[in-house]
């Protein structure tokens, strides 16, 4: 819902349901695929005035996403159509609170912002987030961290072991906003890395019939094109749906790759009753993307200059991942005002990988070793979610509570072959940039593994009012976690590789209200990590640890800025370390990279985040993060003393800005201007011999809105023709250039 609709009664909804009737529908319908209908466009803005004279109702809202929060009417955790960078709650955290109510780093990017810099993947909705580094990998994934660690995903508030890093990631054009909180999450995530976590908000149907869509066409073939419609489907209101459809067709500006893929999303909200709401969901999205592993490194870890058109590898490399999920949701708010909510999810992907990539040093003739890999992949996520939240009375105040539990299972299903140069004399001395590698080499899986992967835990909240201005946030979770394995070609039995029973990790913070404006916090929690790594005796222990974090937030220009600055400190314990002087003889395999646990790893740093709007007209996103990500014990090694984590860099500053040349309710024939900055020190890459200094990356965007339903766009990424590595890895392959100079030119319709 808007938050002009999120208050309207809903006897008041049925009565302007009713009145515009199925022609609104027919109309919108049309409007999304020929941006001409004036008449549509003149029903809507009239329904939208008659919202407008309702929108300081006192009323139950019917889900999530527009509960009042805390006593303050019309709290809308909604971004769509509301114009601002700024939102005015999350629901990640459950209680749907306001970002000062949470002592912790939270930053949220909405639609306002994605559609200003035409955002359509997820890659370069992140790349946007404070304090967050996106490490591209050359299939159409990433791997995404935050305070030197990788971040955890949440869907709909919903923890998930899986679908995030490594992982196809659908259209951006699905989500209402990305909510990204930096540090743990134990409390309702349970097992992950003291990273921070990603809530993915789907979109839901609106009360209101809307129609929204793009096309975009830039550098290098590349189009993406995605289409909106929501609205009542049954004169009553009582039943509203969403279908949105996404297609990316795109080659990349290194040579012989290109990315194929269409996304489709549908979802109804059934409002039962005035009170309670059941809602179903279904996504799928199919792809064809050319796998790339990168280019190498001199076998000192040096540069070697390569043109960024640069591609090595078979012109027959490919990944494909089709993958589908449905789920559904079904909440119900008390008489007390008290609310329960219950989620499920389940998450279907099968990739198949196809491959050659070089692995050896290049000679002064540009002669390189290669290996043919193949490899399948089945996923199966399933999740779900059960609580209970609402306030409590007594001694005068109000405190809310919150209990709940989660179950989280993945189950894969994988299996690899391949082929070397050492045992195929057709792979040696190949030319690295026109290798000819017959498809006829194919590697056959031979061996496949079932690898289930459970966790379920208990956790529980409160949030306690000391004072008006003084309030304590309390709570933990009690976390069960377990990993097995089994060799299906032999038909070996399960082998629990790793089980941890009723692990705490407490949480505590603190928050006083200096001002009506300002809010001081403090918060500590504990973390808990199971590891994936194995040393020579087995399977290392999970990774524990702690952080303690303190800031300010303030909120300014009638809530239309909001400003964070956090200081943090994590330390972890048993974090896997790599044996470089360890052949890879580890694992169930015996052929696996060997680890060791290091004594201590510590994590610390600031964060500064302005965000909204500072004139009429003018919206900013800015950030700084400084991280200091170094190993403090590891038995006296080589690594003790060093950075810790790889493509991490100390320093990140992010800034977007975008002006628009007239006031709010001028719809027709106006200018706006956009323009951006990513600046980062330098990093190093899963070699440590793979380095690269720092870079700064510029962007600029001219907007000219035509008339209300129709604004055009054309965006110049990489200004300065920048060359650089958007990601390191080690002196064979991983290593990957950012986009050189490009544009893109984009028309968005909205209805």
């Amino acid at each position: 819902m808007t938050p002009e609709n999120a208050a309207l009664p809903l006897q008041d909804k049925k009565t302007k349901l009713q009145r515009l009737g199925p022609w609104s529908l027919l109309c919108v319908g049309l409007a999304a695929v020929v941006p001409t209908a004036p008449a549509c466009a003149a029903e809507e803005q009239s329904s939208k005035k008659q919202e407008n004279t309702t929108a300081d109702d006192d009323s139950m809202p019917l889900s999530v996403e527009s509960l009042v929060v805390h006593g303050e009417r019309n709290k809308n955790a909604t971004t769509d159509g509301t114009g601002s960078y700024v939102v005015k709650a999350v629901s990640m955290n459950k209680m749907l609170l306001r970002l000062d109510e949470i002592p912790q780093s939270v930053s949220v990017l909405g639609r306002q912002q994605m559609r200003d810099q035409n955002l359509n993947t997820v890659d370069d909705a992140l790349k946007q987030v404070p304090g967050v580094s996106v490490n591209l990998y050359g299939d159409g994934t990433a791997g995404y961290m935050a305070r030197g660690y990788i971040l955890s995903p949440q869907f709909d508030g919903v923890p998930s072991s899986g679908g995030l890093g490594m992982t196809q990631q659908f259209d951006i054009a699905i989500y209402d906003r990305l909510e990204v909180l930096r540090g743990p999450d134990g409390m309702f995530q349970g097992s992950a890395p003291p990273g921070g976590s990603v809530n993915f908000v789907r979109k839901r149907g609106l009360d209101h019939f809307k129609a929204q869509g793009s096309f975009s066409g830039g550098s290098w073939n590349n189009l993406h094109a995605d289409a909106d419609v929501t609205g009542p489907l049954i004169a009553s209101g009582k039943v509203t749906g969403r279908l949105v459809l996404a297609g990316t067709d795109r080659d990349f500006f290194y040579n012989s790759a290109h990315d194929r893929r269409w996304t489709a999303y549908g979802t109804v909200d059934v409002h039962i009753t005035e009170h309670t709401t059941l809602s179903l969901y279904g996504m799928g999205q199919k792809n064809d993307t050319t796998r790339f592993m990168g280019l190498p490194r001199a076998a000192n870890g040096q540069d070697l200059h390569l043109p960024r058109s640069s591609y090595i590898g078979a012109n027959w490399n490919t990944t494909s991942s089709p993958m589908y999920e449905v789920g559904g949701e079904l909440e119900h708010v008390f008489d007390n005002k008290w609310r329960m909510r219950l989620t499920g999810r389940h998450r279907m992907t099968d990739t198949s990988m196809r491959y050659a990539y070089m692995n050896g040093s290049i000679s002064a003739q540009n002669t390189g070793n290669f290996i043919v890999a193949k490899s399948l992949v089945k996923e199966q996520y399933d999740g779900a979610d059960l609580y209970v939240t609402g306030p409590v009375h007594f001694l005068n105040r109000k405190h809310d509570f919150l209990i709940g539990a989660n179950y989280d299972s993945a189950l894969e299903h994988d299996g690899g072959a391949s082929i070397s140069w050492r045992n195929n004399t057709a792979l040696q001395g190949l030319d690295i940039f026109n290798p000819v590698i017959s498809q006829s080499i194919d590697p056959t899986i031979t061996t496949m593994y079932r690898e289930p992967t459970t966790q379920g835990g208990i956790y529980g909240s409160a949030r306690f009012e000391l004072l008006p201005t003084l309030h304590l946030m309390m709570g933990g979770r009690l976390s069960f976690f377990e990993y097995k394995y089994k060799n299906l070609s032999k038909n070996t039995p399960y082998v629990i590789s790793q089980k941890n029973s009723a692990v705490p990790t407490p949480y505590l913070g603190l928050i006083w209200n200096v001002t009506p404006n300002i809010a001081a916090y403090v918060s500590y929690t504990d973390t808990f990590e199971p590891q994936s790594a194995y040393s020579l005796t087995g399977r290392l222990k999970p990774v524990r640890g702690t952080q303690l974090e303190g800031g300010l937030k303030g909120n300014f220009f009638h809530k239309k800025l909001n400003v964070t600055l956090s200081g943090y400190h994590i330390l972890e314990r048993n974090k896997a370390i790599e044996d470089a002087d360890q052949a890879p003889i580890c694992g169930m395999s015996g052929t696996s990279t060997c680890y060791h646990a290091a004594g201590k790893v510590r994590s610390q740093g600031m964060e500064a985040e302005v965000i909204g709007r500072l004139l009429p007209g003018w919206d900013i996103n800015a950030s700084y993060t400084y991280n200091d990500n170094i190993i403090l014990q590891d038995g006296g090694s080589a690594l003790q003393g060093l950075h810790n984590t790889p493509n991490s860099p100390r320093h990140l500053f992010k800034l977007w800005t975008h002006y628009r040349f007239a006031a709010p309710e001028v719809a027709r024939n106006v200018w706006s201007v956009g323009g951006g900055v990513t600046a980062q020190s330098s990093t190093f890459g899963n070699a440590r011999t793979v380095k690269q200094g720092a870079y700064v990356v510029a962007s600029a965007q001219v907007g000219y809105q035509l008339r209300p339903e129709l604004n055009i766009t054309f965006n110049i990424n990489n200004i300065s023709n920048t060359k650089y590595y958007q990601r390191l890895g080690n002196v064979n392959y991983y290593n990957y250039y950012g986009e050189p100079r490009n544009f893109m030119a984009t028309v968005q319709s909205v209805f």
